[in-house]
């Protein structure tokens, strides 16, 4: 699918004939063209339409690219890895974005849809002043959203973790194991996505530097140093996130623990009940000279089973009146 979208100083708006907006693109003017799992038709006519060379050699959608910036005549590609909304985890943690950027244009494309990017667009459409920016500003102006997918999938993780702290401590009798592997998938999962997101930090750096770049302004360079702040504090929630998984750890361990201590004390209370009675059932079933009809008719046998209850409910009224139950 292609979406193409035209901003200048007074409103953003998409645009059918997106081909022959290219050509008469004026200095106030940017034009964003998006390919989402395009096809390979669809793809050859844009990419013929910015004469930006055959997709088989650019290797676009190759989920393996990591971020990276190269430098070409006329243009600049900078490949970023976003987060999407898919339900699978393996595809949502890796959605690569290809991004190449002219003097006053701006291609994008990737292989599923993005919530973040169908945010931006929403965003901009209507009344706004992209149009004031030039395309290197634009770029980073849509890699902050992109930015934003990280932090998004962080605050999910940490919900997730929310939820599972309140289970452990409302019914710690549910597998624990469980709990476990849903802690160490979130690990998993964090530490590849501050990995990645690590990956763009060399990325924006370059791009912070005008000089080195013969696309971008002092504007846009200040952009991405500030674009590069915004990375720092991803990566610092990234942290905070890993620092909660094992809060939530600690949590479930002493629940856990506390859960044990309970069915020890459960234990152990049987315990001191049945061993007094065990005791004298044991003393009065020695093999002694006792005639056979000792426990029969007499009142012995009573005694020994009146104290053996006795003793039972004693222990039980101690140990509720120091609060052991």
């Amino acid at each position: 699918m292609v979406t193409a979208f035209l901003f200048d100083r007074r409103q953003g708006e998409p645009v059918e004939n997106w081909a022959e907006s290219i050509h008469r693109l004026s200095r106030n003017q940017v034009l964003w063209i998006d390919l989402i799992d395009a096809s390979e038709d669809e793809t050859a006519e844009v990419l013929d339409a910015l004469d930006l060379g055959d997709a088989g050699d650019l290797k676009l959608g190759d989920p393996e690219r990591k971020p990276g910036i190269e430098q070409h005549e006329g243009h600049l590609r900078v490949t970023a890895v976003a987060i999407s909304d898919a339900e699978d985890d393996a595809a949502r943690d890796r959605i690569v974005v290809d991004c190449f950027v002219g003097s006053n244009w701006l291609l994008t494309a990737h292989s599923a849809e993005i919530g973040v990017l169908d945010d931006f667009r929403a965003a901009a459409e209507g009344k706004g002043e992209f149009g004031l920016l030039d395309a290197p500003s634009f770029l980073s102006t849509l890699l902050e959203w992109v930015i934003a997918s990280y932090l998004r999938a962080f605050d999910e993780i940490e919900e997730t973790l929310d939820e599972l702290d309140v289970k452990a401590l409302e019914n710690p009798n549910k597998d624990p194991e469980e709990q476990i592997k849903v802690l160490s998938d979130a690990r998993r999962r964090v530490g590849r996505l501050r990995r990645t997101l690590a990956l763009h930090r060399e990325v924006f750096t370059e791009l912070s530097h005008s000089e080195f770049d013969p696309l971008s302004s002092e504007g846009s360079a200040e952009r991405f140093v500030e674009l590069t702040a915004r990375l720092d504090a991803a990566l610092a929630s990234a942290r905070d996130t890993r620092d909660g998984i094992a809060s939530s750890f600690d949590v479930l361990i002493v629940r856990t623990e506390h859960r044990t201590n309970e069915i020890i004390k459960v234990l152990t209370l049987a315990s001191i009940l049945l061993l007094p009675g065990a005791l004298l059932a044991g003393v009065a079933g020695m093999n002694v000279n006792f005639g056979l009809q000792t426990f029969v008719h007499s009142a012995l046998f009573w005694v020994v089973v009146t104290s053996i209850v006795l003793i039972a409910m004693a222990t039980l009224a101690f140990a509720r009146l120091r609060r052991w139950i």
